[in-house]
């Protein structure tokens, strides 16, 4: 993974406040009430994060971005990543964090999309909030076994998403094997929801935020599935 090495000068209104904490959100210029959660990598709000969100508010998605590390300045570099945080308190942020993009934002239809740690947590909480439209992961972050601050097994709760899920996988994924991303697709496709898997044989684990030749191929065919995925299922919003 890249290390976040600049400090973001994030404007105040691209700031905005769930329980005491501060988080990245973009709003959309439409008169749409469409919006997504979106969940970082373990850089959290980083260039990377902030760019992607204004990528989805230019779209029409108003988009709050979880931060992750509220111990931190939001968007203060790092090299040590703090302590990863806790599933359950996490699910309750998550929940806190929809409620603003309903109640403050004027969002009534919401997607949730997650990269790395943010993937894996965006299953988890997919499973959990019925208010979710739909979930995209990519790259979610599943190792063979569970690590300090995890307590909810990810694979389980897939299998229960009821909204439509949409799972990139790199080929090259060094984090999450090729037996659990199997497993994994084998519970999302055997849903009564619609399932769907784009897998990119080249690719590295974290392809959209590590630049290569082959990440960048990847990218550039997944952007659009996202873009095209959320269009169809918050099309009502």
């Amino acid at each position: 993974m890249q290390e976040n090495k600049r400090p973001m000068k994030i404007p105040s209104d691209r700031i905005i406040e769930v329980q005491g904490v501060q988080h990245y959100v973009a709003r959309s210029a439409s008169s749409g009430a469409r919006g997504v959660l979106l969940l970082p990598h373990n850089q959290g709000i980083d260039e990377f994060v902030r760019g992607f969100a204004d990528r989805l508010a230019s779209r029409g998605f108003t988009t709050l971005a979880w931060n992750p590390y509220p111990g931190l300045p939001l968007g203060e570099p790092f090299s040590d990543r703090p302590p990863r945080p806790n599933d359950d308190a996490t699910m309750r942020t998550l929940s806190a964090c929809l409620d603003t993009l309903e109640t403050t934002l004027g969002v009534s239809a919401t997607a949730v999309v997650g990269f790395c740690m943010g993937g894996r947590f965006a299953l988890l909480f997919g499973s959990q909030e019925p208010r979710a439209r739909a979930v995209v992961a990519c790259y979610p972050s599943l190792p063979a076994r569970l690590s300090p601050g995890q307590d909810i097994e990810p694979l389980p709760c897939a299998a229960g998403i009821t909204c439509p899920v949409q799972l990139h996988y790199p080929g090259k994924d060094q984090v999450t094997a090729r037996p659990v991303f199997q497993a994994l697709q084998a519970l999302l496709q055997g849903r009564a929801s619609d399932t769907s898997v784009l897998y990119y044989p080249d690719a590295e684990h974290g392809f959209m935020h590590v630049p290569s030749p082959a990440n960048d191929i990847a990218t550039r065919n997944a952007l659009p599935q996202i873009d095209s995925f959320l269009e169809t299922y918050l099309a009502d919003g």
